[in-house]
């Protein structure tokens, strides 16, 4: 059962920052919008501007809440977050889950996107999904990553073959990506994975490795690591 709203600290909050009034206003007629059979447990709470913009068909699931915007490392970065949904796509938000300011969020027609609880995808990151992808619980993802399941245009090669345009892309449970990195359509990375700023994901990552560079390279196994 989902807890109040606004409890006392939210309430406090809100008499202190009229933005955050600003913000609840805001997210209250998105909520109206994209949620209307249970707007009033705010599945959606987001920075004044951030938006979520779905095609016909398209389907925006939320088990718990989707948190769209709020501050970045001093609120250095003030850009809004935006969710653009194509057509009969699905984008499943597996638990609570943030998106912060900058971020764009792209399901293409007929794709599904899913997140799990409690990951967070920080500033000016894109995740671009034309087919399928599956990102875990209890993932950090820093700033400027960019996911794809999709190389967007046909390679023609001499032997009269091409490349395959889409593959699934799966990010296990509780992996962490660095800033800068980009990950790469056919990829998974196994739980606990470590990947480091500035790689290019471009194929596995195991379970429980650090993997860096680009070309990518395993060196280290058998890591752990805490938020």
């Amino acid at each position: 059962m989902d807890k109040p709203m606004f409890n006392t600290k939210m309430t406090r909050a809100l008499r202190m920052n009229p933005k955050l009034i600003l913000n609840v206003i805001y997210s209250f007629f998105l909520n109206l919008f994209h949620s209307i059979r249970s707007f009033y447990r705010f599945r959606v709470f987001a920075d004044f501007g951030s938006t979520i913009t779905r095609g016909p068909g398209a389907r925006l699931i939320i088990d718990r809440r989707l948190y769209l915007g709020g501050k970045y490392i001093g609120d250095m970065v003030h850009a809004k977050s935006s969710v653009r949904m194509y057509r009969d796509s699905v984008f499943h938000v597996m638990g609570k889950v943030k998106l912060g300011p900058g971020v764009g969020i792209v399901t293409g027609p007929g794709a599904t996107l899913s997140i799990g609880d409690n990951t967070y995808i920080t500033a000016s990151s894109v995740v671009y999904c034309a087919n399928r992808i599956d990102i875990g619980n209890d993932c950090a993802i820093a700033w400027n990553t960019t996911i794809l399941d999709t190389d967007f245009h046909h390679i023609h090669y001499p032997d009269d073959t091409e490349n395959e345009l889409v593959k699934p892309v799966r990010i296990g449970d509780h992996v962490w990506i660095g800033c800068n990195c980009t990950v790469l359509k056919g990829v998974t990375i196994g739980d606990n994975a470590v990947i480091g700023a500035d790689t290019l994901v471009n194929k596995d990552v195991p379970p429980n490795c650090l993997a860096v560079g680009n070309p990518m390279r395993i060196i280290r196994e058998d890591v752990e690591w805490k938020a």
